[in-house]
């Protein structure tokens, strides 16, 4: 187990560094536009914490005092940190490509273990990419059993998820919540990370089908994780469609403040070490309000003033941004409060 937890940081790390060099110079005109005066607007978004500080036994509540935010560079001030426990509070989609080439079902059962095992505060849905299109087979009102039972082996048909962008796009449009919200909207992909319609054969970090998606997720407040894993056809053969199915997914992830998750450039021998990460991450999410400038998206930047302690969040955000009202957060601990 711990062999896989070395490769996947090894491989992770690989990934991001080499995605992030290609993506700095597309940041820039991005934080040029946050540089926008007018009137102030209290802003809400929702920030997964990763402490590094703790182990398991000692992690605790994160206090308000040590989170900051800029926005263009300049400090935004902080109304209220709130961490997200309440029943139903999250909705979580796992959204599965269609054309992988799973040769067992073993990391799909482990996939249907996972769903029974939520904590009640997250509602689960189940989706395939299938020729564009988000294809949910089973919707939040589902209970868990059922969703598990929705999990199967991808069909494993060369092309027949177009491109996962595609799919992942229609679902922020479309997202199955039948008009009951939650405060955190959570994706979980396992897919290839592969453009074939724009740029299969090298990473290109203006791509337009994913920057129409992370605009999309974005525009919705949703996070969005995936898990690598290849697809069916000549493109996942080699490391370099390995390299940029996995940038592409690196990029939706910083943009959204989720995580991708890989192991080299293979597909994972196991699922449950992901699955056990996902899902401390899922029980480490707090809702931020702060006061904003400007109006429409604008670049967010927000750090955690103590050793160990990583807080992951959407890197633009729409200014005004109100999160669901309600008894679907619970109040976290202020700056007087001890951690």
């Amino acid at each position: 187990m711990e062999n896989v937890y070395r490769v996947d940081r090894k491989y992770s790390f690989l990934f991001g560094m080499m995605a992030a060099t290609l993506i700095v110079a597309t940041a820039i005109p991005a934080f040029a536009k946050s540089e926008s005066s007018g009137a102030e607007a209290p802003t809400q978004m929702v920030v997964t914490v990763v402490d590094h500080a703790h182990d398991a036994s000692q992690k605790s509540s994160i206090q308000q005092s040590i989170v900051k935010i800029k926005e263009a560079g300049k400090s935004a001030q902080i109304l209220d940190w709130k961490s997200v426990t309440a029943p139903e509070s999250t909705q979580l989609v796992i959204l599965i490509d269609d054309a992988l080439q799973a040769r067992s079902s073993a990391n799909f059962t482990q996939l249907q273990k996972f769903i029974l095992q939520l904590p009640a505060s997250t509602q689960v849905a189940v989706a395939y990419m299938q020729y564009g299109r988000a294809n949910i087979v089973s919707g939040f009102a589902a209970n868990r059993e059922t969703a598990a039972k929705s999990i199967r082996v991808p069909t494993g048909i060369t092309g027949v998820n177009a491109s996962p962008y595609f799919c992942l796009s229609d679902l922020a449009k479309k997202w199955p919540d039948q008009g009951k919200q939650a405060a955190v909207r959570q994706v979980l992909m396992i897919t290839d990370g592969v453009d074939r319609y724009f740029s299969a054969g090298a990473y290109d970090p203006e791509d337009p089908y994913v920057g129409t998606a992370i605009r999309d997720v974005q525009a919705n407040r949703i996070i969005v994780s995936s898990i690598y894993f290849r697809d069916i056809g000549a493109v996942d053969r080699g490391i370099r469609g390995s390299f940029v199915g996995g940038s592409y997914l690196t990029q939706v992830a910083d943009a959204t403040g989720g995580k991708m998750y890989n192991e080299g450039f293979g597909n994972p021998v196991t699922f449950v070490p992901l699955l056990a990460d996902f899902n401390q991450r899922l029980a480490s999410t707090y809702v931020v309000t702060f006061l904003a400038h400007g109006s429409g998206l604008q670049y967010i930047k927000i750090s955690s003033e103590e050793h160990g302690i990583k807080l992951e969040a959407p890197n633009e955000v729409t200014v005004g941004q109100q999160l669901p009202k309600g008894d679907q957060v619970t109040a976290g601990p202020r700056a007087s409060e001890s951690l």
